[in-house]
């Protein structure tokens, strides 16, 4: 092992991957020189990179199929930002908001060296996303939040944690509870100490979900759990086709049974597939509908400019500054996303741009889902991985999930599953 007085000099690129995972919840609170947690990881990251180019050669890994994935995605983003008719600024912030979270995913894989190193960042992917959880418990439960968030005949507001936004910060927690589940079970069976911890804060992560009031979040969170229940196996997939017969069974009208606000939520779900496009000044008149048409509209605008460029797409970012070159019938104010995550990208990086990112989510959980054939942690964390990617890609059919540098605690989780067979033995305990 290789020394730079007395410390490995691979640690230090995990605790610098470990800050950028711990970076995500933060975001602005607690500034340094004025610099956000996640531009502060940042440098940190590049800065511990470069010390180790310096001082010894790169990390290297046996290739596999998320390397051509990888460089797809980065291809695809660079070259709808040199085409774009629109502001390049924007596209390279993009780019550099993509590029963290790639070079996360690749980091978690080849810089661990040690199984410390691995349960370093299993420890922040699990502490991060918990101590986010019980911020957004007591903000909801204080009614701490725009009167836009309170949850309708209480006194609570939607849980919307550090992200500062409702489904955003569901997103994260769809992100990371199914992770966190699995360990649970994993701990359970093993009788480990922190089992009873891990438990607690799945219970949060979930309680949190739920008061975010995302229908979005709630849908991904159901396709995570089916995936999970798939993955595991046995006679878990008949539980999984119970879950799906239940959601069906709700959304075509069970949510009347549910008691009050959430059934009213469910409800309001199936308004996202039927709201008309009728005129922002008729959809005042109808407030039981207008937050369903000006999502409807944010999505028309969304195809609409993929249109435009359906190859390369318009350019990462640009989505808000070309949106009045498309919007009509008095919807003049972009809302930043058309409310799907594949609408958004293909109309920003075009089909180029979607196949890529499609792809890089397929072949890193199949390279969880290969997992599954081993015992011990390896099959959890197979079941960990492909529920994660499960409920964000469902999530993200209701919302544009890669802001806040959200796809930064994706990545790291995904790559738990190319380093986990390298380093930690199926028996190992936590």
């Amino acid at each position: 092992m290789i020394l730079v007085r007395g410390m490995r000099l691979p640690s230090v690129l995990v605790v610098a991957v470990c800050y950028c995972i711990a970076a995500v919840p933060l975001q602005d609170y607690l500034m340094i020189g004025g610099l956000s947690h996640s531009q502060l990881s940042t440098i940190t990251l590049l800065s511990a990179l470069i010390l180790h180019w310096g001082l010894y050669r790169p990390l290297t890994v046996a290739p596999d199929a998320t390397f051509w994935a990888r460089i797809a995605m980065v291809t695809a983003l660079v070259t709808a930002t040199a085409f774009s008719s629109y502001s390049w600024q924007a596209g390279v912030d993009e780019i550099r908001r993509w590029g963290v979270a790639l070079l996360v995913g690749y980091l978690v894989v080849v810089a661990p060296q040690h199984r410390r190193d691995v349960y370093a960042i299993l420890i922040v992917l699990c502490l991060a996303p918990i101590s986010a959880a019980v911020y957004a418990l007591i903000q909801s439960l204080r009614g701490v939040g725009p009167a836009a968030f309170d949850i309708a005949g209480t006194a609570f507001t939607r849980a919307n944690g550090t992200i500062g936004q409702p489904n955003s910060f569901a997103g994260y927690m769809n992100g990371s509870w199914p992770l966190i589940a699995a360990l649970t079970i994993w701990a359970h069976k093993q009788r480990s100490r922190w089992r009873w911890y891990l438990t607690a804060g799945l219970g949060l992560c979930g309680i949190v979900l739920v008061l975010s009031f995302s229908r979005g979040g709630w849908f991904g969170a159901a396709v995570g759990l089916c995936t999970m229940l798939v993955v595991a196996g046995g006679v878990w997939r008949r539980v999984a086709v119970m879950v799906v017969l239940a959601a069906c069974v709700v959304f075509a009208g069970g949510w009347r049974v549910i008691p009050g606000p959430i059934g009213v939520r469910l409800g309001s779900a199936t308004q996202i597939f039927s709201a008309p496009l009728i005129a922002r000044d008729a959809a005042q008149q109808r407030p039981d509908i207008y937050a369903a048409v000006e999502r409807a509209m944010q999505f028309q605008a969304g195809l609409d400019l993929w249109r435009r460029s359906p190859l390369i797409g318009i350019g990462p970012g640009a989505y808000t500054q070309a949106y009045p070159d498309v919007a009509y019938n008095g919807w003049w104010i972009s809302r930043g996303h058309a409310h799907n995550a594949y609408v958004q990208i293909a109309a920003e990086q075009g089909l180029v741009g979607l196949i890529a990112y499609i792809y890089l989510l397929w072949v890193s959980t199949l390279r969880g889902y290969r997992l599954r054939t081993h015992s011990g942690i390896l099959r959890f964390a197979a079941i960990g991985v492909c529920a994660t990617a499960a409920a964000v890609a469902g999530h993200e059919c209701f919302e544009y999930l890669q802001v806040n540098y959200l796809p930064v605690h994706l990545a790291a989780v995904l790559g738990l599953a190319g380093v986990l067979p390298r380093l930690v033995d199926v028996e190992d305990r936590l």
